[in-house]
This record gives C-alpha cells, sequence and structure tokens, in this order.
C-alpha cells in the first residue's frame, strides 16, 4: 500500500489530467466517443478523491478509538472472586481452585482434554451451557458447578473432590470408603484437594 502522501498525490494527478482533458476534448470538432470517455474519467477521478476521504476519515476513526487491554490473569483473579462471592462459595478458595486448574490461563488444555481457565471437559460445559474457552463464562459456570458440589455433598473438600474426579467418582468412593472417603479416591485427586485446602 502506497503512503498516504503518494495516494494523495497519485489522486491529484489523475484529477488535473482527466480536468484538462475534459477541457481539449470539448471541442465541436471533437468526436463525441472522446468527449465522452474524458468526461468518464473525470467523473471517475472525483470517485477515486471521494472514496480516498472516506477511507481516511474511517482509518482515523478506528485508529482513534482505545482498544482494550487484553485481560490478564490478575484480571480473572478479580473475575473469580467475583463470581464466587455471587454464587455463594469461598472466594479465596475458588481461586486457588482455577490456579490449580490452569494457573489462570484461558487456552490450557489438559492431557484428558479438558479446556480452558476451569478445565472443563466437552461434554460437563455443553451439559452447563457454557463455552469452556470464554474464560468469563467458564469462570462463572464453575463458581456455580461448585456451589453446587458444596450443597450436595456439604463440604468444600468434597466439592472439590467432586469437581476433579467427578461426582460418580465421589460417590464411590464415599460408598466404599464412608467417612475415610479421600482415601477411596485417585491420588491425583487427593493432591489436588490438598494443595488448594492446605
Amino acid at each position: 500500500m502506497l503512503p498516504p502522501l503518494y495516494q494523495w498525490s497519485l489522486c491529484g494527478a489523475v484529477f488535473l489530467t482527466s480536468g484538462l482533458a475534459v477541457l481539449v476534448t470539448n471541442r465541436r470538432y471533437t468526436p463525441r466517443l472522446l468527449r465522452i470517455l474524458a468526461r468518464n474519467l473525470f467523473l471517475i477521478s472525483i470517485g477515486v478523491i471521494m472514496y480516498q476521504f472516506v477511507t481516511v476519515a474511517m482509518m482515523h476513526s478506528v485508529s482513534s478509538v482505545p482498544k482494550a487491554p487484553p485481560p490478564t490473569a490478575s484480571n480473572y483473579v478479580s473475575i473469580a472472586r467475583a463470581d464466587a462471592i455471587a454464587a455463594g462459595i469461598d472466594p479465596t478458595l475458588f481461586v486457588r481452585q482455577i490456579r490449580q486448574e490452569s494457573n489462570f490461563n484461558p487456552r490450557a488444555i489438559s492431557q484428558a482434554g479438558a479446556l480452558g481457565i476451569a478445565q472443563f471437559m466437552p461434554a460437563t460445559a455443553r451439559g452447563l451451557g457454557i463455552d469452556p474457552s470464554n474464560p468469563e463464562q467458564a469462570l462463572k459456570g464453575a463458581a456455580r458447578l461448585m456451589a453446587s458440589y458444596v450443597r450436595r455433598y456439604g463440604s468444600e473438600s468434597a466439592a472439590l473432590a467432586a469437581y476433579n474426579a467427578g461426582p460418580g467418582a465421589l460417590d464411590g468412593a464415599v460408598a466404599r470408603c464412608g467417612q475415610a472417603w479421600k482415601t477411596c479416591l485417585p491420588s491425583e485427586t487427593q493432591a489436588y484437594i490438598a494443595v488448594i485446602v492446605g
């Protein structure tokens, strides 16, 4: 693409040349076809100049609109805290959970296929009606899911187990081991709970 000064110079040259062509061919003895071509060239040059004005004006208006900075992990921490409070769960625990899940990376993908900042499996995300690659939706969905698990199982540790291993795995661990249900969970889930709860 040409620099703006050259573009305007080119537009001016085309305008002057076509204007001169109209003047030179506007004689009685000039063939009619030549006069029509000269007038059309002049009209086209006016159109080119109008186009140039519009594109410059649009480029100026687009470039003058301030762009929002890309979200950072600290922005997501604030969103996670707000979503946890709205869902009625401990915001500090929820922030530690999301840090453990993805370190607040909205593009994280686990080896098991969990996606996004809250590491939802695609089927779970579909069931919640959220897009796991959208950090705001994923954080809100994760907070609501955790709140439902806290209500269902009665403790944050059990809710974390359900979130990490799945409700079926937690139900099976409780059925097999009763009060010692943590010992019947996969070692990965036991470590997950220990890191988050402390």
